[in-house]
C-alpha cells in the first residue's frame, strides 16, 4: 500500500533554456554590426591610400582653370583709367578753397510773429492721441485763452469739439466782446457764450452761423488731418466714446 502524500511546496530551480541566457539573436546582430564597421573602415583606408598615392581620384585635372574672357584685359585698363581720373578730380576738389559771392541775393528768413497755441490730447491720461497747433488771430494773446488742463466736454460727430470753461463776468462784456459769426470754416477755434458760460469750440466742419461767438484762431494746415482722429471719438449727441483730456501749451 502506497504511503499517503500530503501537500508540498515545489522549491526546485526553474529550467534554464539557452535562449534565455545567451540571447543568441542579439549576439548575431552585434557580430553583424562589428563586421559592417570593419568593412567600412577598410574601404575608407583604401580611399585615403589612393588619395595619398595619386593626389585624388583618377582622370581629374587639378590644373584646370575657368576660361577668362578675351576682353578682360581691356576692361582692366579701362577701370584703371577711370580710377586715375577720379583721383585727379578728387585732388582738384581738395585743393579748391571755398569762396562766397557777395553779389548773390540773400534769402530772407521770415520769422513767424503770429502767436501760436498747442493743444495736446490724451486718452485716459496714459495714451497721447495728437497735438493741434492753432494760429491765434491778430489781437488775441496767449493769456486771453483761459484754458489749462482738463477734460474734453463734448465731441459732436462731424460738427464740434467743445471745451467747457468758466462763467462770463457781466452782460456788458457779452455785448462788447461777442458777436454773431457767419460761415465758420472747418478747423476754426472759437469762443462762444451759452447761458452765461464760456465754451471753446473747434469746428469739425464748416458751420453757417454761430451766435455769441468770438474768433480766436485757426488750426494750421499741418494739423487738419488730426481733426478726423478727434472726430472719431465723438457721437451724435456729443458723448465721448472715451475720456479725452487736453493740455494747453505754447507752440
Amino acid at each position: 500500500m502506497a504511503p499517503k502524500v500530503g501537500p508540498r511546496i515545489d522549491n526546485r530551480a526553474p529550467l534554464m533554456f539557452v535562449e534565455n541566457v545567451l540571447k543568441t539573436s542579439k549576439l548575431v546582430r552585434d557580430v553583424e554590426r562589428q563586421w559592417t564597421i570593419v568593412r567600412e573602415n577598410k574601404e575608407l583606408m583604401k580611399r585615403i591610400n589612393q588619395i595619398y598615392r595619386t593626389k585624388g581620384y583618377l582622370n581629374v585635372d587639378y590644373n584646370y582653370r575657368v576660361h577668362q574672357s578675351l576682353n578682360s584685359a581691356a576692361r582692366g585698363r579701362k577701370t584703371r583709367a577711370i580710377e586715375y581720373q577720379n583721383r585727379a578730380l578728387l585732388s582738384r576738389l581738395l585743393r579748391r578753397k571755398a569762396t562766397v559771392d557777395s553779389n548773390l541775393p540773400r534769402e530772407r528768413k521770415i520769422h513767424h510773429l503770429q502767436p501760436r497755441m498747442a493743444l495736446d490730447f490724451w486718452e485716459r491720461t496714459d495714451r497721447r492721441l495728437c497735438q493741434l497747433t492753432i494760429d491765434l488771430c491778430p489781437g488775441v494773446s496767449f493769456d486771453e485763452i483761459t484754458l489749462g488742463r482738463g477734460k474734453l466736454f463734448r465731441i459732436y460727430d462731424g460738427t464740434l469739439a467743445v471745451i467747457r470753461a468758466g462763467y462770463v463776468r457781466s452782460d456788458e462784456d457779452l455785448r462788447d466782446t461777442y458777436d454773431r459769426l457767419h460761415h465758420v470754416e472747418r478747423g476754426t477755434f472759437v469762443k462762444q457764450v451759452v447761458d452765461g458760460r464760456e465754451y471753446f469750440l473747434i469746428t469739425l466742419r464748416t458751420i453757417g452761423t454761430l451766435v455769441d461767438g468770438k474768433l480766436l484762431g485757426r488750426v494750421v494746415p499741418g494739423s487738419m488731418e488730426k481733426l478726423d482722429l478727434i472726430n472719431s471719438y465723438g457721437s451724435k449727441y456729443g458723448r465721448c466714446r472715451e475720456t479725452i483730456y487736453f493740455d494747453r501749451t505754447k507752440a
